[in-house]
């Protein structure tokens, strides 16, 4: 008898335990979800390697910005939001141009690689152009000067953070008229840098800060040195280094800060950055401008490349080493060629 007692409080025993087991295990289980926290991928791990941005107060070499604005430093301990995946159509896309150049510089573009980036790249111009807005290109006539003097510039610039800052896209890159632009090496470029961080991407033209004088009131100057991304090699900003520099470059700012430095638009957008801010450019070996020897580029490495450029160079064209079925005089900026490389499969390469 009284194994039976013993045998049947055991079992009871038993399945009391089990339930609590299976309540604690449904109450874990329908928690509400804990908030998924990324650690994001350090930005320089392309080949050929990004260069982290120099201080201009050092000339060492500096970790670049994070969401924290400290001139490039990143706040130790700081979890980022896991961002959505980007995607090209996040990119924004401005290319400057004028209108001498649509029916040469431009159209040659609009062959190559904005025919793949169409929906998401922005046209400035300063000349109205029927025939390219009734193919469905989104054209921004800027009613700048058609010049290339430091105000029209600057205008053009303005006009082109403008509509960045009107649209709905996550990164600002400009490009300029002679430059072709591999979609797929910018938007790994750009994947690699923390989303919600402040970055400002690009390649100097110079081996060192550039060295300016700003106006104070007064008439007085101070001498300030900073780095630069040069517009001729094209740059990227990010969503929240841009807004960030609302104060000095909104509206009718852009021109007035510019103003206070009397420096082209890409030197302004520098100074805003770094002297405004306090936050390190960070440079990157994969853009290009027509002011390099652009026959330095090894041919295995322009699938890596993220811009090229072409121009005329002490009296010599000035333009990428690659072989194809275009010859020199058909294709004498090597775009088409390099575009044939990319994709094979274009309508209208050999």
């Amino acid at each position: 008898m009284q194994k039976k007692w013993i045998r049947r409080r055991l079992t009871v025993l038993i399945l009391t335990i089990f339930i609590i087991l299976y309540v604690d295990f449904q109450l874990r289980t329908s928690s509400p979800p804990k908030l998924s926290v990324a650690h994001h991928p350090s930005p320089f791990v392309h080949q050929p390697p990004i260069h982290r941005a120099l201080s201009p107060a050092t000339d060492a070499q500096t970790p670049s910005s994070s969401s924290t604005g400290n001139g490039g430093h990143p706040a130790s301990g700081v979890a980022h939001v896991t961002q959505p995946k980007l995607k090209l159509e996040d990119i924004f896309v401005a290319v400057k141009t004028t209108g001498r150049f649509h029916k040469t510089r431009l159209a040659l573009l609009l062959e190559t690689w904005i025919s793949r980036t169409k929906a998401h790249t922005f046209i400035f111009t300063d000349t109205e152009d029927v025939d390219l807005h009734s193919k469905g290109y989104n054209m921004v006539v800027t009613g700048c000067q058609s010049d290339h003097s430091q105000q029209a510039l600057s205008c053009k610039m303005s006009a082109e953070y403008d509509g960045f800052m009107a649209s709905d896209k996550r990164w600002f890159c400009h490009v300029d008229d002679d430059n072709y632009v591999h979609p797929e090496a910018l938007l790994s470029l750009l994947s690699a840098f923390p989303q919600d961080g402040d970055i400002y991407v690009g390649k100097p033209s110079l081996d060192k800060p550039i060295t300016a004088h700003e106006l104070l009131k007064g008439n007085a100057t101070r001498e300030v040195r900073f780095w630069f991304a040069t517009g001729g090699a094209g740059f990227c900003l990010s969503r929240q280094l841009a807004e960030k520099m609302a104060p000095w470059a909104r509206g009718s700012k852009f021109e007035q800060t510019s103003a206070t430095i009397r420096l082209p638009d890409d030197c302004t957008v520098g100074f805003i950055v770094e002297k405004r801010l306090g936050i390190s450019m960070v440079h990157c070996p994969l853009f290009h401008s027509h002011l390099e020897n652009l026959l330095l580029i090894n041919h295995r490495s322009i699938p890596h490349q993220v811009t090229l450029s072409y121009g005329m160079f002490e009296n010599k064209m000035n333009s990428i080493k690659v072989k194809g079925r275009f010859s020199k005089e058909e294709d004498p900026s090597r775009f088409k060629t390099v575009h044939c490389m990319l994709y094979p499969f274009t309508s209208w390469c050999p």
